[in-house]
């Protein structure tokens, strides 16, 4: 097959060069080679700031102004002019960091995620498509959470616009699972309270039976927790007291010192001990063999990471004498954690706890 090979049509300074005896084709390379030159030269010195609105044009395909954001130690910050929840930040050397940005599905002009997220959305959930889109990009968390208008629906996706997970309000659930959550209410409150629980949201992946989460809330605690359909496991609950509120951002920290400084007198040994007695009475879970690791990070002290060969991950919360509030189990490669699901709602307003 013969190729039709098209020319380009060089400017009329070089077609006059060519007619007037110089070799065209060797000063064509050299304009070309110093003007790639000047671009590479003019990228490898961009500023973070630069790099911030060339990634946030990738991801919305707008284009903002940006502010300096939150100073942190060995770390660049920025957020959108008028956006106060932003996090974007780069290190000193000029490699991102985290970018967590909220944007109103509507104002997204192209980028990566538009096209795929009314797709998605179109075949979960037909007649409706999303309202608030969260995007993420760190070394946690690359893609987008996105809500409809009613903040009842909510969609996970990853990097590649692949749909990561489903939850949504739902108007009820098994009446296997409801029974199941009225005895979990009484075990979990040690029979204190016998009704209460009410259904907060659904998690769906596809080939896997779905998890009905509940909530129970009053004046003195808040309980949460998940069931699995059909199998009826408690894959997650939590159980927290509500104390009285502290207003002082001082004795805020200073109750905090306080009780850092009692979980670093705890031991891995007895903490191990105590997270397989809480474990198997707030969740019947069998943590025999798993291997348990503290957090490091300051917002994961309270925290333990449990792993074993073949077998879910299990997150588990800690109090301040060592004993456990919080398990969720990881089943199904479920990553989600289930009392930090957030609607996104409008981008300059802080993110809702999505509540039927």
């Amino acid at each position: 097959m013969n190729k039709k090979i098209i020319f380009p049509i060089v400017g009329a300074a070089l077609l006059s060069g060519s007619l007037l005896g110089f070799d065209t084709s060797n000063q064509f390379n050299a304009y070309n080679n110093v003007n790639l030159n000047i671009k590479q030269g003019a990228k490898s010195e961009q500023t973070p700031m630069q790099k911030a609105q060339d990634k946030l044009k990738e991801l919305t395909g707008n284009t903002y102004t940006l502010i300096q954001g939150t100073a942190m130690e060995g770390f660049v910050g920025f957020k959108r002019e008028n956006f106060k929840y932003d996090i974007i930040t780069y290190k000193k050397n000029g490699k991102l960091d985290n970018i967590g940005i909220a944007v109103n599905y509507e104002d997204l002009n192209g980028g990566k995620y538009q096209s795929k997220l009314k797709e998605t959305w179109e075949a979960l959930f037909p007649g409706e498509e999303p309202k608030y889109v969260s995007i993420s990009e760190s070394i946690y968390r690359v893609g987008t959470i996105s809500s409809n208008a009613k903040q009842n629906k909510q969609i996970y996706t990853e990097d590649s616009g692949s749909v990561h997970g489903v939850n949504y309000a739902p108007d009820d659930a098994p009446a296997s699972v409801q029974k199941q959550a009225v005895q979990v209410l009484s075990k979990l409150t040690n029979g204190k309270i016998k009704k209460g629980e009410k259904l907060d949201r659904v998690f769906v992946l596809d080939g896997k039976p779905n998890v009905y989460q509940y909530m129970y809330k009053s004046k003195t605690m808040d309980v949460s927790f998940a069931i699995e359909d059909q199998t009826l496991e408690l894959l997650q609950a939590s159980v927290q007291s509500n104390g009285e509120g502290i207003d002082n951002y001082n004795e805020f920290k200073k109750k905090e010192k306080a009780k850092d400084a009692k979980l670093k007198k705890l031991t891995l040994d007895v903490l191990m001990k105590n997270a397989m007695k809480d474990a198997k009475t707030m969740i019947n879970f069998d943590l025999k063999g798993y291997k348990g690791a503290r957090g490091t990070n300051a917002w994961d002290k309270d925290q333990m990471t449990f792993t074993k060969k073949g077998a879910p991950i299990v997150i588990a919360t800690m109090n301040a004498d060592g004993s456990f509030n919080s398990f969720i189990i990881e089943k199904n490669g479920q990553h989600l954690s289930f009392g930090g699901n957030t609607i996104v709602g409008p981008a300059n307003e802080q993110p809702k706890i999505l509540m039927n």
